[in-house]
C-alpha cells in the first residue's frame, strides 16, 4: 500500500479517536440501568471493542487502498519502469515481418515481427508477434519498413498500444541499445514486482 496522505491520515485517526471515545462511554461508573449489567463484565466491553476496532481498521484500510489505486487511475499516472515491465508479457527484439495499416485506427499500424531475441519470458515459445503501435508518421518518426530491428515491448491490455524502440538514427532519442540496457538491468527488480491494480483494473 502507498504512504498515506493527510486526509486519510485524518480518517484513521477519526476512526481511532471514535473507538477511545467508545471505550470511555463504555466503561464510565456513571452508567445506569442495563448499563450496569455490562460493567460487570468488563472483559465483555474489551472484547467487543478490540473487534470493533479491528473490523473498523481492517475496512479502512482497505477503502483506503482502493481510494488510492482510484486516485492513481484518475489522475493518469504512469507505470514506472519496473512496473511496465511487470505488466508486459512479451518483450523481444526482432526484425519487421510485415506491416499493415490497423483498420480501426488511422494512426495505429499492425506489425508482425520475427522474433531473434526473447527478453520477457526469457525463452519465448513465438517464432513470430504481432502486436498493435502508433504509425511512425503520428510519433513524427520515418516509417516503419520490412526488416528493420525493432525493440518492442507488448503490454497486457488490448486498448494499449504496443511501445517500440528504433536504432539510432531511426528518428527518436529513445534508441534501441539504450533501452535494452535499462530493461536488463530493471528484469531483476520487475520480477517481484505485480502490476499494479490501477492499471489492470482501469476502466477501458
Amino acid at each position: 500500500m502507498n504512504p498515506l496522505t493527510g486526509p486519510e491520515e485524518d480518517q484513521l485517526r477519526l476512526a481511532l479517536g471514535m473507538i477511545g471515545e467508545a471505550a470511555e462511554e463504555g466503561g464510565s461508573d456513571s452508567a445506569q440501568g442495563p448499563r450496569r449489567v455490562w460493567l460487570k463484565r468488563p472483559g465483555t466491553i474489551a472484547g467487543a471493542l478490540v473487534a470493533a476496532a479491528a473490523v473498523g481498521l481492517i475496512l479502512l484500510a482497505y477503502g483506503l487502498a482502493d481510494g488510492s489505486a482510484r486516485s492513481r487511475q484518475d489522475q493518469g499516472q504512469a507505470l514506472t519502469d519496473v512496473e511496465r515491465i511487470a505488466c508486459s508479457p512479451k518483450i523481444a527484439e526482432g526484425a519487421i515481418a510485415a506491416i499493415k495499416e490497423h483498420p480501426e485506427q488511422a494512426d495505429a499500424v499492425k506489425v508482425t515481427l520475427t522474433v531473434t531475441d526473447w527478453i520477457k519470458p526469457k525463452q519465448g515459445s513465438q517464432r513470430q508477434i504481432q502486436f498493435t503501435t502508433m504509425s511512425g508518421k503520428w510519433k513524427g518518426e520515418p516509417a516503419y519498413s520490412t526488416g528493420e530491428h525493432l525493440l518492442v515491448v507488448v503490454m497486457d491490455r488490448p486498448d494499449e498500444p504496443a511501445e517500440t524502440f528504433r536504432v539510432d538514427g531511426a528518428g527518436t532519442s529513445r534508441t534501441l541499445a539504450a533501452i535494452r540496457s535499462r530493461i536488463d538491468k530493471d528484469l531483476p527488480a520487475a520480477a517481484k514486482t505485480e502490476c499494479p491494480a490501477f492499471w489492470r483494473n482501469r476502466v477501458q
